[in-house]
């Protein structure tokens, strides 16, 4: 796991389409976002491919995971989770106290791996997606400072 670059473009544009063909993000979207001093991305390897990424933007006390996905068959060996510890140390060193996220509400998958690292449902946007239309819960993890990355400080 490697901080992501403008080098990586083309790697990060294949494998938004390959996680999010619903409504991926274009190469100018992901261009600005490894551009801007408030976000950090990180992009997994498997046998020198691509198998994952995830970024992450802290505003003052306040972050929030942009997007995060693993290929299907490097699912099931930690990448994710490896990415959203990453993600989460990051915020926290940039100042983040709380972290919020978007996920699909069927998604039970992520939702497990977020509820294991200490974030909790705290609301739900309707029809936040689209490809197709369902709702997104929100989720928040707090007290960022202090604690071990991944891992809540109470």
């Amino acid at each position: 796991m490697v901080p992501a670059r403008v080098g990586d473009l083309r790697e990060l544009v294949r494998l938004e389409g390959l996680l999010f063909p619903e409504d991926p993000w274009t190469e100018g979207m992901l261009r600005e976002e490894l551009a801007s001093a408030s976000s950090h991305y990180l992009i997994a390897r498997a046998d020198g491919a691509a198998c994952g990424y995830g970024g992450v933007r802290a505003l003052g006390d306040q972050g929030d995971i942009m997007t995060i996905g693993v290929v299907p068959g490097a699912r099931g060996r930690s990448v994710g989770s490896r990415l959203l510890d990453g993600l989460i140390a990051w915020a926290r060193r940039a100042g983040a106290d709380e972290l919020f996220l978007d996920v699909r509400a069927s998604n039970d998958a992520a939702i497990g791996l977020y509820l294991s690292r200490g974030f909790e449902a705290v609301g739900r946007r309707r029809r936040y997606f689209r490809n197709p239309v369902e709702d997104a819960l929100v989720m928040r993890l707090a007290a960022l400072a202090g604690g071990p990355p991944g891992r809540p400080s109470n």
